[in-house]
């Protein structure tokens, strides 16, 4: 798999596409290919997600890269939060972590000031998930590895401002 794909299904899905067909325009141009992705909705059984929060780790170790659509709500997602920390946490760097903006057509500047307040904001006990006892499931894993949300908050800050593709948000 050449990527793992992250975003939120919060985020305007005409404007997630055409980030997603300017990412793989890219790839097929540098590797003459189409790309290998993981795709959620493809390839998890959403109906399932206890077992799919134990599998997470094997999903993106199959996977070369993580690249992040990130729209106005994928910080506020606790999914994709989870997501970008236990690819970095499983010894996968953050260089191959991307990041690609999803801005709605003609709120291009309304999305990119709501992402950059977003990264300033970010605490985990504010993000969201459809289901509520999978919140509490994922906090009490934070708080077990954790003893509480201050240090995870500061560590998925810390892979905030490495990843390759943040200069573009400050």
């Amino acid at each position: 798999c050449d990527a793992f794909v992250s975003h939120s299904w919060h985020d305007d899905a005409a404007a997630k596409w055409g980030a997603m067909q300017q990412w793989r325009d890219e790839f097929v141009a540098e590797h003459q290919r189409e790309p290998k992705v993981w795709l959620d909705k493809c390839c998890i059984d959403q109906n399932n997600i206890e077992c799919d929060l134990r599998c997470l780790p094997v999903f993106l170790s199959g996977c070369k890269r993580l690249v992040v659509f990130l729209g106005p709500t994928y910080l506020s997602r606790l999914w994709c939060i989870m997501e970008l920390f236990t690819f970095v946490h499983m010894c996968r760097g953050v260089d191959q972590i991307e990041f690609r903006l999803v801005l709605r057509e003609g709120y291009e500047d309304v999305d990119y000031d709501a992402i950059k307040k977003s990264f300033g904001r970010f605490d985990v006990e504010q993000c969201e998930c459809y289901l509520d006892s999978d919140k509490e499931m994922m906090l009490g894993i934070i708080h077990a590895a954790f003893g509480g949300t201050a240090d995870f908050n500061q560590t998925v800050q810390d892979i905030f401002c490495c990843v390759k593709g943040r200069d573009d948000l400050e």
